[in-house]
């Protein structure tokens, strides 16, 4: 196993810069998720990692090799790819043990290590049956162990579960974390699904437009945005902005919002956010306190879905969303104005600039 290092990595395809001066560190071991907007480069500096694509310039290290013009077969990855790639004409265990074959393994070698590689997936009965014989998951599954059967350095992800429905992708995701818990692989993958970037990575790292926003643990990437561009990109955020003092902020209309003072650095926030799921909606103006920000909006619509509700709401013409537990807001109305408040600790203060 090893880590992943890249340095200054910039691509370009005609006057479009894919890459912009991106450096990351891939810890050995560790789960890495690439978040971003389709367009962002999260999906071509995967490429650059595995040898698929050639930086402009800038160094990919994996371990202690440097491997930036090293061809992609020699680079000692695994690859899964969104559509899975398996060969139809072969069965399951021919399919995983291809890579065996390139490299010349024994046919004993072979049938041993495609029979592991098989059971660590847990379709160690399936092995003769062809592809299209297979469920979704069980296809992603068989990827995934054609992957790793080489025993390679570095494990990289391409949108591995976006082709499976929202249960089965929620099944695949625990199993995804077991397997790369199991074989302690540096893995690498490419994500827009923020739900799934926040429960498989043990770092996540933002791009936008070629660039790195924002890397971190999921807990830091959620609670501490550097930006409102990332505060709203990994999960919704509800922003308000206005004059800045000491301890608050004013709005339009006059109400003020606080934050904790931990919540900050030294300078002013320019913005501040809350997530749905930290806000409370009252039907009457609770008591005033001094750590709780309190203003009045009106719902404009309820969504039930099951064990949630979201409330879309509007304050001074600005849209503003609550996501609450069923039976948490029993005696909210369906329409008309309310108080939505919440903790100054569960406000989120953006830096500014």
């Amino acid at each position: 196993m090893a880590g992943v290092r890249v340095a200054n990595i910039n691509k370009h395809f005609g006057a479009m810069k894919a890459l912009d001066d991106v450096s990351l560190d891939f810890a050995d071991g560790e789960f890495f998720g690439l978040l971003g907007p389709s367009g962002s480069g999260k999906t071509t500096l995967l490429r650059v990692i595995a040898g698929f694509l050639f930086a402009d310039s800038g160094s990919v290290v994996i371990g202690d090799q440097p491997v930036e013009r090293v061809p992609v077969e020699k680079r000692e990855i695994g690859m899964v790819f969104q559509n899975y790639a398996l060969f139809p004409n072969m069965s399951i265990a021919d399919n995983v043990g291809f890579g065996l074959r390139v490299r010349k393994q024994s046919r004993a070698e072979i049938a041993r290590n495609v029979a592991q590689a098989l059971e660590l997936v847990q379709l160690g009965h399936l092995g003769e049956r062809r592809p299209h014989q297979l469920s979704g998951g069980q296809r992603q599954r068989v990827a995934l162990a054609r992957a790793i059967v080489t025993q390679p350095r570095v494990l990289l992800l391409d949108e591995p579960l976006s082709a499976l429905d929202k249960a089965l992708r929620v099944d695949m995701q625990i199993e995804l974390k077991r397997i790369q818990r199991e074989v302690g692989i540096t893995t690498i993958f490419v994500t827009h699904d923020q739900e799934e970037a926040l429960t498989l990575s043990d770092r996540i790292g933002i791009l936008k437009d070629g660039r790195l926003v924002q890397t971190g643990t999921p807990h830091d990437m959620y609670h501490a945005p550097v930006n409102e561009f990332a505060a709203g990109f990994l999960g919704e955020a509800n922003i308000f902005k206005g004059a800045v003092g000491a301890s608050a902020m004013t709005l339009a209309d006059g109400s003020t919002i606080r934050w904790a003072d931990h919540q900050q650095d030294a300078r002013p926030p320019g913005a501040i956010a809350v997530r749905p799921e930290s806000v409370i909606v009252s039907a009457k103006r609770p008591d005033e306190h001094p750590h709780m920000n309190c203003l009045k909006a009106s719902i404009r619509q309820k969504i039930f879905a099951g064990p949630t509700v979201t409330y879309l709401l509007e304050w001074q013409d600005q849209p503003i969303k609550i996501l609450a537990k069923e039976g948490e807001m029993k005696d909210i109305p369906d329409a008309g104005d309310v108080w939505i408040n919440w903790p100054a600790e569960k406000s989120i203060a953006i830096p500014a600039g």
